[in-house]
C-alpha cells in the first residue's frame, strides 16, 4: 500500500488572515490541475463564508433590540 501524498504547501502569502496554505493532494488529481486556480476558489470561497457570517452577526444586536422594541409596545397596547 502505497501512503506517500503528494503536497503543495503556499508561504509567504498576501493575506491579512491567512499565513500559510497547505494542499494534500488526492490520488485522483491529474497533472493538468492548478493548484493555484484550486487555492484562489478556495480562499475566495472562505472569505465569503466569514463576510457573510459577519455581516450576520452585526444584525443582531439591531433584530434582538427591535424584538424587544416591539414586545414592549405590544405589552403597552395590550393593557
Amino acid at each position: 500500500m502505497d501512503t506517500t501524498k503528494r503536497v503543495i504547501i503556499l508561504n509567504k502569502l498576501n493575506s491579512p488572515a491567512i499565513a500559510q496554505a497547505i494542499f494534500i493532494l488526492k490520488d485522483s488529481c491529474t497533472d493538468e490541475f492548478s493548484a493555484v486556480s484550486e487555492a484562489e476558489r478556495i480562499v475566495a470561497e472562505f472569505m465569503e463564508k466569514k463576510t457573510a457570517e459577519k455581516r450576520r452577526h452585526s444584525l443582531l444586536p439591531f433584530i434582538v433590540t427591535a424584538l424587544f422594541a416591539t414586545g414592549i409596545a405590544l405589552a403597552l397596547i395590550m393593557q
